[in-house]
C-alpha cells in the first residue's frame, strides 16, 4: 500500500485516543476547555519535531507567502469550530455515535473538494461516500425503527444539526488546510505539513485563548492545572494533525477522509470498554457499512 494510506491510519488511530481524552477532560474543563488544549498543548510537541526533522535533514522551513496565510487562517477557524462542535456534540450521544456523526464531513468534503480545487472522485468512490451516508442514516434513527417519518423527525434534532454541522466545518478545514500545504513551496511534504500544522496551531491558541479570556476565564484557568491530562490530547492532537496534512499532501482528500473513517470502529471499541458505553445493533450495523466504503476506496 502507499504511504499515504499507512499515515491515514496513523492519524484515524491517534485522532480516537485524542477524542477520547477530551471527551474525559470535558467534564473537568468544560466544552471550550477541552477543545482548547488540543491546540494550545500541541504547540511544543510539533515543533520540536518539526525543527529537529529540519535539523537532522539539513533542511529549511518554506517561506510564507499570502496565499498561505489566507488558507491557513481560515482551516483555523473552521477547525476551532469543529472542535466545539464535537465536544459538545457528546454530551447528546455516546462516544462512538458522536464521532460518527461527525464523519459525515467524508459526504461534504468531496462537494468542497470539488467546488473548491477541483477534485471530482471516482464512481467507486462515490459509491463508497453513498454507503457512508445509509451509514448516518441509521445513526440518525437509532433510537426508533428505520422509517421515513422517523429519518424526517431524527435529521430534526440537535444532535443531527451538531453531527452534521460538525461535519461541514471538518470537510472544509481539511479541504483548506491541503490549499495552504499545497501554497507552499519545496517538495519536502514533510516540512511543508509540519510547517503549516505548527503555524495554525498559533493561530487557533491566540485566537481561542483571546476568546476565552474574555467569555470562558475559569475554563481557561482549568486548562492550565490540568496540564497532564492535557498534554496527552496535545501530544496525540499534533500528531494526528501531522499525518493528517501530510496524507492531504499526498493524495485528494476525499480519499484520505473515506479511509480514515477506520476511526469509527476504533471509537467503538473505545465507546464500549472504556466508556462502558452499549451500542445500538444500528450503531454497530452503521459501522461496518462505514468500513465497507473504506475497503471500496481501498480497492479504487
Amino acid at each position: 500500500m502507499a504511504i499515504w494510506i499507512w499515515i491515514t491510519i496513523i492519524a484515524a488511530i491517534s485522532q480516537s485516543f485524542r477524542t477520547a481524552q477530551q471527551k474525559n477532560l470535558k467534564n473537568r474543563l468544560g466544552d471550550f476547555g477541552a477543545s482548547f488544549v488540543r491546540f494550545s498543548y500541541a504547540i511544543p510537541f510539533a515543533w520540536s519535531w518539526l525543527l529537529f526533522y529540519c535539523f537532522v535533514t539539513n533542511s529549511s522551513l518554506p517561506p510564507l507567502n499570502y496565499e498561505f496565510g489566507f488558507w491557513v487562517t481560515s482551516a483555523g477557524v473552521l477547525q476551532i469550530i469543529f472542535t466545539v462542535l464535537l465536544i459538545k456534540l457528546f454530551s447528546h450521544r455516546s462516544f462512538a455515535a458522536g464521532t460518527a456523526f461527525s464523519k459525515t464531513e467524508v459526504i461534504q468534503v468531496a462537494i468542497f473538494e470539488a467546488v473548491i480545487i477541483g477534485y471530482v472522485v471516482s464512481f467507486q468512490v462515490g459509491v463508497a461516500i453513498i454507503l457512508g451516508f445509509i451509514a448516518i442514516v441509521l445513526l440518525s434513527v437509532v433510537k426508533g425503527q428505520v422509517s421515513l417519518s422517523n429519518l424526517i423527525n431524527s435529521l430534526s434534532t440537535r444532535q443531527a444539526a451538531l453531527g452534521v454541522t460538525s461535519g461541514a466545518f471538518l470537510a472544509l478545514c481539511s479541504v483548506c488546510f491541503r490549499a495552504a500545504t499545497d501554497s507552499l513551496n519545496g517538495d519536502d511534504l514533510i516540512v511543508k505539513a509540519g510547517c503549516t500544522l505548527g503555524i495554525s496551531l498559533i493561530i487557533q491558541t491566540t485566537l481561542m485563548g483571546f476568546w476565552m479570556k474574555k467569555n470562558a476565564e475559569r475554563e481557561l484557568n482549568l486548562t492550565l492545572r490540568e496540564w497532564r491530562g492535557s498534554s496527552i490530547v496535545g501530544f496525540f492532537g499534533a500528531l494526528t494533525s501531522f499525518c493528517w496534512f501530510y496524507a492531504f499532501s499526498a493524495n485528494a482528500v476525499a480519499p484520505v477522509r473515506a479511509i480514515g473513517q477506520i476511526e469509527l470502529v476504533l471509537a467503538l471499541l473505545i465507546s464500549m470498554f472504556f466508556f462502558r458505553e452499549k451500542p445500538s445493533w444500528k450503531e454497530v450495523a452503521a459501522i461496518f457499512l462505514l468500513l465497507i466504503s473504506i475497503i471500496l476506496v481501498l480497492l479504487d
